[in-house]
């Protein structure tokens, strides 16, 4: 077999495990900003690492990381939300769950405007087009709420890109059916 190359951070290659080395149950990964990572990239990442111990990139050296993916989190098997998680090597297993997070996501929404949702919903007794700007609102809010990266102390909130496309054929413009695009970045 040939060299297994350069070692990277969060992974020991070989190593005899402790008995006290616990099975991962969930990984969570942070992918690098300045371009895409492929899925071949990422199912490589756990092949290469399977069976191998794995541990988290501490906080501090992620912001000046270089590596495609960096160890975010890793919760072990049975974890509940109310538990502290110890930094501390695990085993990547075949079971592990693993969740690769970017740090951009785009994401595009069409609304259908068209006089349909005029009318009043029977269940609710909505008009159905406040109940599309409604669900809408819900939708952005959650879209934009950062959250803590299970098992860990980070706060994670990626760039946000929405692109939100209105369908309507009721709009007095020269075409009968017009779609509207507005293009909305937070970050």
């Amino acid at each position: 077999m040939g060299s297994a190359g350069p070692q990277q951070p969060g992974l020991t290659r070989g190593a005899v495990l402790p008995p006290q080395v616990e099975e991962a149950g969930h990984v969570f990964l942070l992918m690098k900003k300045d371009y895409r990572i492929s899925r071949n990239v990422r199912l490589a990442w756990v092949l290469s690492r399977l069976h191998q111990v794995i541990r988290a990139v501490p906080e501090p050296e992620l912001v000046k990381s270089e590596n495609e993916l960096d160890v975010l989190s890793i919760l072990p098997n049975g974890w509940q939300p109310d538990e502290p998680v110890q930094p501390r090597p695990y085993l990547l297993v075949p079971s592990t769950q693993v969740t690769f997070l970017a740090r951009q996501y785009r994401f595009v929404i069409e609304l259908d405007l068209s006089p349909s949702t005029g009318i009043v919903d029977d269940s609710t007794g909505e008009i159905i087009f406040d109940e599309v700007f409604h669900a809408l609102s819900r939708c952005l809010v959650g879209l934009l709420r950062p959250f803590r990266i299970p098992g860990s102390d980070i706060i994670y909130q990626p760039e946000i890109f929405v692109t939100i496309q209105v369908y309507s054929s009721i709009i007095g413009l020269q075409s009968h059916q017009v779609k509207l695009r507005l293009s909305l970045g937070v970050a």
